[in-house]
């Protein structure tokens, strides 16, 4: 219910191959590593914005760079503090990637209007 009056989706996934066969909205980042589990996304209904919780391995096919945009939404986690801001991520594809207490935390923000992690 509240997801709706919020204009997002959410969805969660016990495994990669759940996710692979539930994904919603754009294709799911084949960056998600293979042991993956208890994935988590939320995304705008418009896919501008999303995050990406997940357990497992690092993710693959990523290199390190520096952060260039902060996840729309915090419930998976994120960065309460600004000490805890970091300063270099994975990028992944479209998406920036960084490891939490919890496992790992990804987000993709649009740039531009219309823009998505498929376009």
């Amino acid at each position: 219910m509240t997801d709706l009056f919020e204009n997002v989706h959410s969805e969660s996934f016990d495994t990669r191959a759940d996710a692979a066969s539930g994904w919603v909205g754009v294709p799911m980042p084949e960056w998600l590593p293979g042991d993956a589990a208890n994935v988590r996304t939320t995304a705008t209904i418009d896919e501008t914005n999303a995050v990406i919780a997940f357990t497992g391995s690092e993710p693959s096919g990523c290199t390190v760079g520096e952060r260039s945009s902060l996840p729309f939404d915090g419930r998976y986690g994120g960065f309460e503090e600004g000490s805890e801001l970091p300063d270099e991520v994975l990028q992944c594809g479209p998406y920036e990637v960084h490891e939490t207490d919890g496992g790992w935390l990804a987000w993709f923000t649009a740039t531009e209007p219309g823009e998505t992690p498929a376009s």
